[in-house]
């Protein structure tokens, strides 16, 4: 059967009836009516026709010779190829145990003898709309199908009893198992035993089954065996929330590898020009107490102070020593940014240190920090190293657009919300944000003032750090009046 989507002048009709009167007055008002007419006169010849032409819809009389309209109905629905083969019978006799015998052999409709020809191109037109109707819907599965078969994700849906049953091409890639059709409605973990991400799958599923309020289960893992480097992002979707009347849970396989490396390039790019832009104020808060201490020793050398100015002079130098030692400590600090150490920290230490490390920039410029925290107690899970990025790239952007002169006021606090949170705000009164520009802030490589010198990814870091995170950053902007940066993390 034809099941292309049509037209009402492309649909095909075939009329099997053995009075050759109304078989003739039938092909000419459907074809006047614009649809393509073959006859047949009798059961036999009716069903030569169907392999022959094709119809979309038979109109067939039950009582013919040779083969009558109920053998002709079940012989057609007994082929594969035509068991959505449109049918409707028309008779003359029209008792209800004849209508029952013909929807058992599988008629779509039934008209009695005499009809209105309205009547029965409505019936027509209301069997074909079902014919295009289901060839749309046809089409619209080969698509999803085949975009699925050919996805670069690799995707596979569990039952509740936890039976695979189905998966694409690209599982068996991802997973560095073969699948076959054969595994389907067995157990996932046989399926997948030989897998070295088989444990997290099935662990991911099992609490995605027990917690249904949730969206959705994710987890990165990075493949230790040398001979496949790489990150595997594994997805799964609870069966609350896959929106069926059957019950199963969808498995998402995402190949990060690629992401990840870019990220960590981008992480790495951005440290080390915040490293260059910090080392030229650090320059400046070196050079001065060396200059002190050199100056200091040329004059003790030369025998110019007594023993009490001596010691003045010593601790002075002492003072300095020390003071160069507390900024090369921080510069350590902030040199292994790219180390992961994710654990337990308090936020407060973290913004003071940045706010410290900031510091060695101003030089001499007039920009007031302040920083209120009510001695809340905020503890984040992740990477306080990165989480010091992200206070410092953002305390950066603000210290540019305040250039050299206003406010930066810095803010924490806490939420009592569906989940505990701490908020952050960093608020300048510098020279703001264009409005057509708030939304490209965060992307690589973007600077809403070119000339500031930087690679324009701070923002960008930020963006991720606080994904990886799992908080949020907005902002909000209005140029000639300033900005304020709004990061909210979940605390433990």
């Amino acid at each position: 059967m034809n099941t292309a989507v049509k037209n009402r002048f492309n649909f095909k009709i075939l009329i099997v009836e053995d009075e050759p009167d109304n078989n003739e007055f039938l092909a000419e008002l459907l074809s006047l009516s614009g649809y393509e007419v073959d006859q047949a006169f009798d059961g036999e010849q009716g069903l030569a026709k169907v392999e022959e032409f094709e119809p979309d819809l038979v109109l067939l009389d039950i009582m013919m010779p040779k083969i009558d309209g109920l053998e002709f109905c079940k012989r057609i629905r007994a082929k594969q190829d035509y068991r959505n083969l449109k049918i409707i019978f028309i008779t003359a006799r029209g008792n209800l145990e004849e209508k029952i015998n013909g929807f058992n052999a599988g008629a779509d409709d039934f008209l009695s003898k005499p009809f209105a020809p309205s009547e029965l191109l409505a019936r027509i037109n209301a069997q074909l709309r079902i014919v295009e109707l289901s060839a749309q819907l046809s089409a619209s599965e080969r698509r999803h199908r085949n975009l699925i078969e050919n996805m670069p994700d690799g995707l596979m849906l569990v039952s509740e009893d936890f039976k695979l049953e189905f998966f694409n091409p690209r599982c068996s890639e991802l997973l560095h198992v073969e699948l076959k059709e054969e595994y389907l409605n067995k157990n996932l973990r046989d399926a997948i035993k030989h897998s070295y991400y088989c444990d997290e799958i099935c662990n991911l599923i099992n609490s995605a089954s027990k917690i249904m309020t949730e969206s959705n289960f994710m987890k990165t893992v990075a493949l230790s065996n040398e001979n496949y480097p790489e990150i595997l992002e594994i997805r799964v979707i609870s069966p609350e929330v896959c929106d069926s009347k059957r019950e199963y849970a969808q498995i998402i396989l995402r190949d990060v590898t690629d992401k990840y490396n870019m990220e960590r390039l981008l992480v790495q790019t951005e440290k080390n020009n915040s490293l260059g832009i910090m080392i030229a104020g650090i320059s400046h808060e070196i050079n001065n107490p060396l200059a002190g201490i050199s100056n200091a020793i040329h004059l003790m050398k030369k025998g110019k102070y007594d023993e009490k100015r001596q010691l003045e002079v010593c601790d002075m130098m002492l003072e300095n020593v020390n003071r160069i030692s507390r900024i090369i400590d921080d510069l350590r600090t902030f040199g292994h940014l790219e180390r992961v150490d994710n654990g337990e920290f308090l936020i407060i230490p973290v913004v003071k240190e940045a706010i410290r490390l900031i510091d060695y920039q101003r030089q001499d410029d007039n920009t007031e920090i302040t920083f209120v925290h009510e001695d809340c107690s905020c503890k984040v899970m992740g990477s306080k190293t990165q989480f010091l990025q992200l206070v410092m790239n953002i305390l950066l952007n603000a210290l540019k657009a305040v250039d050299k002169k206003g406010k930066i006021n810095v803010s924490l606090s806490k939420t009592n919300s569906l989940v505990p949170s701490a908020v952050l705000t960093i608020e300048d009164n510098g020279c703001g944000i264009p409005e057509n520009q708030i939304n490209q802030i965060f992307d690589p490589f973007f600077a809403a003032k070119r000339e500031w010198q930087g690679t324009g990814l701070g923002l960008a870091v930020s963006y991720r750090i606080v994904q990886l995170l799992k908080g949020t950053i907005k902002v909000a902007s209005k140029l000639g009046v300033g900005s304020k940066f709004t990061v909210t993390v979940p605390i433990v």
